[in-house]
Order: C-alpha cells, then structure tokens, then sequence
C-alpha cells in the first residue's frame, strides 16, 4: 500500500521482519504507490457529502508522509492504512514538494527536520499550489520556536515522536475536517463574491434600462401598425433582454424590474403621440405581480393602447390560473397577444383556450424547414387557425423581401422585422 520517494526516485521497501509483521505490497513503478486493488488511487475532488458524519467511517484518504527515517515513516503508514487510507512516502523535502505539485493530498504528516532543509518548507511550498492543504508536523526534538513556528505557519497539530496509531489517525482525520471547512468557507465566500456582484451588475442593469421600438407595419397599406417595446440597458454585463430576464429571475429581482420597464413605457407613450399600439414583452412570471392589475399603475392609464404578448407555451406551463389572470388585465383595457406558437413544444390547438387578442408566429423558426412548402404550409395553416378565431397575426423576424413576400402570398399582412427596421428610439419610421 505504500509508495516510498526518495530525491524523487522510487526506492525499495524495507525487509518484512523490520516492519515487524506489516506485510509489504510490491510497488506499481508507474503510480508510485501499491497496486493493491483494495486501495483507491484517485479520489474525488471536495464535495459537501464528505463532511457528512455518515460517511466518516468509510472515508478513504490520501496522505504523504515526510521523514528520512524508514522505521517512522513505514510504522506511520502501517498505522494510516490499517485505518483504511492510502499512504505515499517521500523521504526528503525535495521529493514530498514534488508529489504535492504532481497529486493531490487529502493531509500531510511531516517530520521537521529533513535532510534537504524541514518541514516548515515543505509546508510553505505545497501551500503555494494547494493553499487548504493540512499539515501535521512531528518532531523527536522538540522546541519552543519551532512549535512556535508551526502555530505561525499553519500546522494543525505538532507531535512528539514516538506517535500511537490513535494519535496519528485522530490527528489526520482533525486535519482533513479542518481542509474542509477552510474549502467550504472559501466556497461559501466565492459564491457569495460572485452574488454580490452579480446584484450590483442588475442594480446598474436596472438603473440603465432604457427602451427600443420595433416597428410592426401593414405590408397591404404600407403604414405602421404599431410598435414592439423592447428592453435595452447601458450595463455591458447584459448584451441582450434574455440574460437580464434570465439574472433577474435568479436573483428573485424579475417583479421589481417588470414594474420598472412598464413605468419605463408609459412615460415614453405619453411623451410620443405617434405611438399608436405597443406590444409589451410581459413574462408569465410577471402574471403573478399584483402591481400588475392596479388601476394606478402607470402603463393602466394607456391600457387600451397596450398588448401584453406573453409566451404561449410558458404561461401555460408556469401558471396555473392563467386564463383568470389575463381576463383582469383586459378588465384594465389590456390586450393579450401569445407568441412563439410556432416553436418547438407549441400547440395551435390551445390558442382557442387562450383567446388572445393577437398572435404572434416567429418566421425565422421555419427557415430550418428543408422543404420550403411544409413550412408554407405551416404558416398557412397558422393564418388559417387565427382567421377562424378572429384574431389578428404578426409574423415576426422578417429579414428578407422574398420571406415578406412569402407571408403576403399565403394572406398574411402584418410583419415585423429587420427589413422594415432596427429597433431604435425614438420610434423610427419602417422602411416599405
């Protein structure tokens, strides 16, 4: 079970009647430690389970021992395995620094003084690479200032040779449960590092909103239909909506933002008259906000100029009185518009319980169709669906004169996208 190094070379063991019955397992040259099948040769990186008290009695670790004299470090490794852990030795610093930087070591058991320097150096080089690394140092001379200087260094125990097989285990399994609460705590302060500034990237995100109008045109009268209010910020971190929403949600911060969005539009509508009919972005979410059917809320005072274009399939999913939260919003004079209903997952059949005021269909989805008359039909068959309820359709993300002409052939009218304009503000006129 116990691999021996020695100015980093292999060496041999010590003959069995100097081990006083320990039997010796033969070397795997290649891994520096035994070949036994019993004895685990990699182990898992640091996980929450292991400090779990249901697994102590199972646990497995890996700990290199450090001294220059055989009977120690082989009565140190005898004691360590019998326990159930795997055991490297290494008989000089040079050799432990260069296991250290070449594996990973759940503990390290070293003696002070070293042929090649002592353990303290040991200890201040394989924490540059592994910085929560234990250390138990074991002396047969001992002294105040070193025993100072372990305290200083880091050591979790210093120990006076001869050692006893309970002291050694006990102190190794100290020495690892003090690995990892230093890992935990290091993990609890990076997450909480990275949330806090996470939440200063959305108070800026927040604080920079500002609003992008798309125009929504009548391709048959060549005139503007309406508009699509699409959010933008100043803050870099978020590129596009998708990751705000995606960061709000995270950080429970989706209510606060929705709100400030809507207020957001409503002074933009008061301030442009030429805004006749605005498509609102709102997530199912968003559904659940009470601030949402306040009659003094600022968009209510221009609700009828207002569609709340919710995603078809994610209201149905995500909530569950639906149906009862969209008619109080058209109580307000609210429209609601569903989209995404040709996307993956998307049922046509369920825009009749829904009753939308206005449907939307995303044409870039059916350019992946291979066979341009299935996705003729497609759009056909959506065209058809909204005639019959009554209920007007907007194909979005036109981008091509041969994709508008396409819509139009099959009677289609309404059409948003790049070829009639960018999103901009102030609203920008569409081109035709």
């Amino acid at each position: 079970m116990t691999s021996i190094l020695q100015d980093g070379q292999c060496c041999e063991t010590l003959p069995g009647d100097e081990m006083e019955g320990c039997q010796v397992v033969p070397l795997d040259p290649v891994t520096q430690t035994s070949s036994s099948s019993d004895i685990m040769t990699a182990f898992d990186e640091f996980s929450s389970e292991k400090t779990c008290a249901s697994n102590h009695g199972s646990r497995r670790l890996h700990v290199l021992v450090v001294d220059d004299d055989p009977s120690f470090a082989f009565t140190c490794a005898r004691f360590l395995e019998t326990a159930g852990h795997l055991v490297t030795i290494a008989r000089d610093g040079r050799s432990a620094i260069q296991l250290g930087r070449e594996q990973r070591f759940d503990a390290v058991v070293t003696d002070i003084n070293l042929p090649d320097g002592n353990g303290l150096q040991v200890l201040q080089n394989l924490r540059l690479a592994d910085a929560s690394l234990p250390f138990v140092l074991v002396t047969g001379d001992p002294q105040l200032d070193t025993a100072r200087a372990a305290v200083e260094c880091g050591a979790i125990s210093y120990l006076l040779k001869p050692v006893s097989a309970m002291q050694l285990e006990s102190v190794v399994e100290r020495a690892f449960q003090a690995r990892q609460t230093a890992e935990l705590l290091a993990a609890v302060k990076s997450r909480g590092d990275e949330l806090r500034v996470c939440k200063e990237s959305l108070a800026r995100a927040i604080a920079g909103l500002w609003i992008a109008f798309q125009p929504i045109v009548s391709w048959s009268k060549r005139g503007i239909a309406g508009y699509e209010a699409l959010v933008r910020t100043t803050e870099p971190a978020f590129p596009g909506p998708t990751e705000l929403i995606k960061s709000a949600i995270q950080l429970h911060q989706l209510v606060p933002l929705g709100q400030r969005i809507r207020q957001l539009i409503a002074g933009l509508m008061f301030g442009h008259d030429a805004i006749p009919t605005v498509f609102v972005n709102l997530h199912a979410l968003e559904l659940l906000d009470e601030d949402l059917y306040d009659p003094s809320s600022p968009l209510a005072a221009v609700a009828d100029h207002v569609y709340f274009e919710i995603s078809e399939q994610a209201a149905l999913d995500d909530v569950d009185d639906f149906v009862n939260r969209t008619k109080r919003l058209r109580d307000l004079g609210f429209r609601i518009a569903v989209s995404d209903i040709a996307g993956a997952g998307s049922g046509l059949g369920s825009l009749a319980l829904l009753e939308p005021d206005a449907v939307k269909m995303e044409v870039s989805l059916l350019r992946g169709i291979a066979n341009p008359a299935v996705s003729r039909r497609l759009t056909r068959a959506a065209l058809t669906l909204c005639h019959d309820l009554g209920v007007p359709l907007v194909a979005e993300g036109i981008e091509t004169e041969a994709e508008r002409d396409a819509f139009a052939a099959e009677g289609g009218d309404l059409m948003q996208g790049f070829l009639f304009g960018n999103p901009g503000f102030p609203p920008p006129s569409p081109r035709f």
